[in-house]
C-alpha cells in the first residue's frame, strides 16, 4: 500500500487482574507450533533514502525497493530510453549494507499502457496491461540481466487486486507472472519469483488473491507475497486474521509456497481522503514488536516494514524530526530477541494472553508475553533470570516472582522451561 494512495488506543487495561502461573492453568490453543531458526533475512524494511544512497536506517537483512523511482514507467519513459540510474544507487546501497533488495517489477509507462490517459497514482496509464507482452518482456529482460548476482528477488507487481495499481484482470497478471518468471530465471536459475503483493483487508482482496491462484499464479512464484495490513482500528492480530484468510485460499488452490510480508504498517485509512490512525509511542512500539513476533510464529518467513521514512500515510512512524522514535527501537530490541535463535512457536488462551517460546543460542530460553485487552499477572517459574522490556530496560533477578503483562510484550529469561 504506496504511501501515495494513503493520503487517505487500544482500549484501555483493566485495572485489576489476578495472578497466573506463567504456564497459563487455561488450556492453551495453539497459534502456531513449527519451530524456525529466525535469519536476518526475516527482518525487512522500504526505504526510499536508499536511491540516494543512504544507510538502511535499521540493522535489517532485507529491503523492498517500491518507491525508490524504480519503476518500469521510471526506468523506460520510452520505449528503448533506460534510466537506471535511482534504481542502480538502491540495490547498491542496499546490497552494500547487508539488506538483500527485493526488486519490485511494474508500474506501466504511458507509451505501452492499453489505458495512457487514465490518472493512477504512478502516473498516466501505470495500473494497466500493456498493449503488447513484448514490451513487458523487453522490460524484464533488461531488469533481469542488468541486476543478475546483485538482485536474489524479484516481485511482479504491486498490489494488483487493488484497481489503484491494476485495471487489469487476474489471468492478465498471471500471464505477465509468467511471462516474468521464465525471464528471470533464464538470467539467474537461483533467482526467487515473489508473486504480486497482494492486498488483503478489504472483501474484494481475498476473492481476487484466489482467483490468481486458481489461474495459475502460485506455479509461476516461488514465494506468495501478502500485504496484511488490517483494518484502520485492528491490529497485529487482526493482521494474523487476515494472513489465515491468505493461507486458506492457499490451500483451496493447492498452493504451497513461503510467504512474504511484504508490507506492513497500522491505522491507514480506506479511502485516499483519510487520516491515518494515529497511536501513542507506547502502542506504536507495542504493534511493531507484536507483529514481528507473530509473523515469525506463523509461519512467515520475511517480513517488510513500510516504511523508514514516510511520512504521515501510515499510523506508526520509525522516525519523527530526524531520530528514531520509540517504535525503531522495539524493532531493534525484537530483532535481537529472535535473531539468530530458535522461536518455538506462540500461543494464546482464553484470556487472549499471548506466549512466543524462544530458545536462545546459549541454551537458555525466553517467553515472550503480552495481552492486546486486559492486564493480567503472571507468576514466573524457579528457573527465571530476568525480565526484558521494549523500550530496552532490563531487570536481573533469580526465582519466582509476580510480574504484570499488558499490551505490550515482555520477554522472560529463564534457564530452563
Amino acid at each position: 500500500m504506496p504511501h501515495r494512495q494513503l493520503r487517505s488506543r487500544l482500549a484501555g487495561l483493566a485495572a485489576a487482574a489476578t495472578v497466573a502461573p506463567l504456564l497459563a492453568a487455561l488450556p492453551l490453543q495453539s497459534a502456531s507450533a513449527a519451530t524456525v531458526t529466525v535469519p536476518r533475512s526475516y527482518f525487512g524494511l522500504h526505504q526510499t533514502s536508499l536511491a540516494q544512497g543512504e544507510r538502511p536506517g535499521l540493522p535489517v537483512g532485507s529491503a523492498r525497493l517500491w518507491d525508490v523511482g524504480g519503476g518500469w514507467n521510471k526506468v523506460e519513459p520510452a520505449r528503448g530510453k533506460w534510466d537506471f540510474t535511482a534504481l542502480d544507487k538502491a540495490v547498491d546501497t542496499a546490497n552494500r549494507y547487508g539488506a538483500a533488495p527485493l526488486l519490485v517489477l511494474g508500474a506501466t509507462p504511458t507509451w505501452a499502457s492499453t489505458k495512457p490517459t487514465s490518472q493512477d497514482v504512478y502516473g498516466p496509464g501505470a495500473a494497466a496491461m500493456p498493449r503488447s507482452v513484448t514490451y513487458w518482456r523487453e522490460y524484464v529482460t533488461a531488469v533481469a540481466e542488468r541486476y543478475k548476482g546483485r538482485v536474489r528477488a524479484y516481485q511482479i507487481w504491486n498490489e494488483p487486486n487493488q484497481s489503484t495499481f491494476w485495471t487489469g484482470t487476474p489471468a492478465q497478471m498471471v500471464q505477465l507472472t509468467r511471462e516474468a518468471r521464465t525471464i528471470i530465471k533464464k538470467a539467474d536459475a537461483t533467482a526467487t519469483v515473489v508473486s504480486p503483493g497482494f492486498a488483503t483487508r478489504r472483501p474484494t482482496d481475498i476473492p481476487w488473491f484466489r482467483s490468481f491462484l486458481q489461474a495459475g499464479g502460485g506455479k509461476y512464484s516461488d514465494v506468495i507475497g501478502l500485504h496484511l495490513y488490517p483494518a484502520p482500528t485492528a491490529g497485529p492480530e487482526g493482521s494474523i486474521t487476515l494472513l489465515n484468510s491468505a493461507k486458506a485460499a492457499m490451500a483451496a488452490a493447492g498452493v504451497r509456497k513461503p510467504i512474504w510480508n511484504t508490507e506492513i504498517n497500522y491505522g491507514a485509512g480506506w479511502a485516499n481522503t483519510d487520516k491515518p490512525r494515529t497511536y501513542n509511542d507506547a502502542n506504536a512500539a507495542s504493534y511493531v514488536a507484536r507483529t514481528l513476533l507473530l509473523n515469525a510464529g506463523n509461519g512467515v518467513s520475511r517480513v517488510y516494514w513500510y516504511a523508514w521514512d514516510t511520512k504521515g500515510y501510515m499510523g506508526i512512524d520509525l522516525t519523527r524530526n530526524g531520530k528514531q522514535t520509540r517504535a525503531a527501537e522495539s524493532y531493534r530490541i525484537v530483532q535481537q530477541w529472535l535473531l539468530n535463535n530458535q522461536l518455538q512457536g506462540c500461543t494464546t488462551d482464553r484470556q487472549r494472553t499471548y506466549t512466543c517460546t524462544i530458545r536462545f543460542r546459549n541454551g537458555s530460553y525466553g517467553k515472550v508475553m503480552w495481552n492486546p485487552s486486559k492486564l493480567i499477572r503472571v507468576r514466573t517459574t524457579k528457573y527465571t533470570t530476568g525480565i526484558q522490556f521494549i523500550n530496552g530496560r532490563t531487570l536481573t533477578f533469580r526465582g519466582a516472582r509476580n510480574q504484570t503483562v499488558i499490551a505490550s510484550p515482555v520477554l522472560i529469561r529463564s534457564t530452563r522451561l
